[in-house]
């Protein structure tokens, strides 16, 4: 679970904050992060944190930017509980945990969380890995963090089962490059649809992130993209 953080964007109420730095305490995570959180009332994060979630509190992350706050991360995994087409929702958590487990003994995983009003928005998702959902009867929308507490116990829950340990995973520093390139290659050879260019580069992403990619492996696609970029540019030139 020390390979586990806890990433809440945009949160509006600071008892959140404070009741996700509680869970975390519960199920051994330290790492908690904020994206621009919308208040930082001390008092009102501490009730809530109690004594046990302090020590994450007093040691959580802020930043302006989510990319900037999941550059060391391997592996990205966003929440939500709405399921429309650009969603990409394909597994329960129960059903992700396993994987995340073996995953989190060589990769940092980031597990998203949105704010409390309409939860992670499509760009959001656009920089996770995996998206996952917690069934719910018809009242779908969770406190967010009732939604940690939810999502860390089912991961604790697996951590004794391991299968073989997974590798390295590249880090979100070293796939973005990676993503920008590959769109500028569909670009150029016409492949990305003009009406959804976000949801077309969501549908790669998410296919290339089953392939759990390595720091090598993303430096092949990279070296790919940039020689066939090079050939498409030089294709109608003759020789100097």
């Amino acid at each position: 679970m020390e390979n586990i953080a806890v990433v809440m964007v945009e949160t509006l109420y600071p008892e959140n904050i404070g009741a996700a730095a509680r869970a975390c305490a519960n199920f051994g995570v330290k790492d908690l992060v904020l994206v621009r959180p919308k208040s930082l009332d001390q008092e009102k994060m501490r009730a809530m944190a109690t004594k046990g979630g302090l020590p994450v509190l007093e040691n959580m992350k802020i930043y302006e930017n989510l990319e900037e706050a999941l550059a060391p991360f391997n592996y990205v995994v966003g929440t939500t509980a709405r399921l429309g087409r650009q969603r990409k929702v394909t597994e329960t958590i129960r059903e992700a945990a396993p994987r995340l487990v073996s995953l989190s003994h060589q990769n940092k995983i980031a597990i998203l969380f949105g704010n409390e009003k309409w939860g992670l928005t499509n760009e959001d998702l656009y920089h996770c890995h995996l998206a996952v959902t917690i069934p719910t009867a018809e009242a779908a929308s969770l406190n967010v963090a009732q939604a940690v507490v939810i999502i860390l116990y089912e991961i604790f829950n697996f951590k004794a089962e391991v299968p073989l340990k997974k590798p390295t995973l590249a880090t979100v520093q070293e796939l973005e490059p990676m993503y920008r390139i590959l769109k500028e290659t569909l670009e150029a050879i016409d492949y990305v649809p003009h009406d959804n260019v976000v949801l077309w580069m969501t549908t790669i992403r998410r296919f290339l992130s089953r392939l759990e990619l390595t720091s090598q492996e993303v430096r092949i696609i990279q070296g790919f993209c940039k020689n066939l970029l090079w050939h498409l540019r030089h294709k109608d030139r003759g020789p100097e």
